[in-house]
């Protein structure tokens, strides 16, 4: 072979960034080094695979993407591969690459991290915060090894631990009135401005509850921060629905409170995404087995505010 793995996960990264400059950012390598390993990759493939474009980075060709599918194909293999020649010992060891969907990381990451480090201390854990609908394709693309995510927003044939059912409840500001109540409804709620999470998937599930019911949302504001979304309903511009609740939202004092939703309402799976490939690894077999133990250990049953 030609070119070092090195220089594939530099054209990678080309690929995925768009730039040279911040290909070199990410590799913590000098531009020439990139350049050198996409000029190599170009001159064994022998054809054009990047065009760079004056003051908009570099654009792949249609069969730079192609090569750059099946260069993410195989650094995804080598991964699976690296790590299991580390953990030939008997102990699982190595980087493991761990996406969560960003409003639910501060609650459900740490309880993990904590396990693993406890039970496989070699483990060492890369975490990407990101949106649901990037989850997929980042498995597919082996950019991670594992999803904590919700089931809804997956591909039917993506294979899926399930940790919680993830009931919505309602976080009102405390004193309200509805906060006085043990328990609020949807129509409850569809008399009263919201704050909705703007992120992918999550507003048209919000919409989507109410809708069932035949009910429609008077949204107020919306963020793409759960903090800001807790502040905004402190401060009184509207209640909100969200699916993972905090100590803190349960106890009051910080100016808003959680409170049950009765009756029918979606509530959707949380869990562990993974792809078929990724499953043959020890790093992430290991860690599919500490999820299974500590969701029948009912680990995050605090986590789930039911009526």
């Amino acid at each position: 072979m030609r070119f070092t793995l090195k220089q594939l996960r530099y054209y990678d990264a080309a690929l995925r960034t768009g730039s040279i400059a911040k290909a070199a950012i990410e590799m913590n390598i000098s531009q020439s080094s990139i350049t050198a390993a996409l000029d190599l990759i170009e001159e064994t493939v022998g054809q054009e695979l990047f065009r760079r474009v004056p003051a908009k980075g570099i654009q792949p060709t249609d069969m730079g993407q192609e090569v750059g599918s099946r260069i993410a194909a195989f650094l995804k293999q080598a991964r699976v591969f690296e790590s299991d020649l580390m953990s030939m010992s008997g102990n699982p060891t190595g980087m493991l690459h761990v996406g969560c969907y960003a409003p639910s990381a501060p609650h459900v990451l740490p309880r993990l991290m904590k396990i693993v480090a406890e039970h496989h201390a070699a483990i060492r854990m890369e975490l990407i915060e990101t949106d649901l609908g990037a989850m997929p394709r980042l498995l597919n693309e082996g950019k991670i090894d594992l999803a904590l995510t919700y089931r809804r927003t997956l591909p039917d044939a993506m294979p899926f631990l399930p940790l919680f059912r993830a009931r919505p409840y309602a976080l009102l500001r405390e004193n309200s009135a509805l906060s006085q109540q043990p328990y609020v409804t949807l129509k409850d709620l569809s008399q009263h401005p919201m704050v909705l999470l703007d992120l992918p998937s999550a507003m048209g599930y919000f919409h989507q509850i109410f809708a069932d019911q035949g009910l429609a949302l008077q949204v107020a504001h919306t963020t793409k921060s759960s903090s800001v979304l807790r502040g905004l309903v402190a401060a009184g511009f509207g209640n909100a629905i969200l699916n993972i609740c905090s100590p803190l939202d349960r106890t009051g004092g910080a100016g808003y409170i959680a409170r049950p939703i009765k009756g029918q309402v979606q509530s959707p799976l949380f869990g562990v995404a993974y792809t078929h490939a990724a499953r043959r690894s020890s790093l992430v077999q290991a860690m599919l087995e500490i999820c299974e133990n500590i969701s029948t250990q009912g680990m995050f049953d605090d986590l789930v505010l039911n009526p």
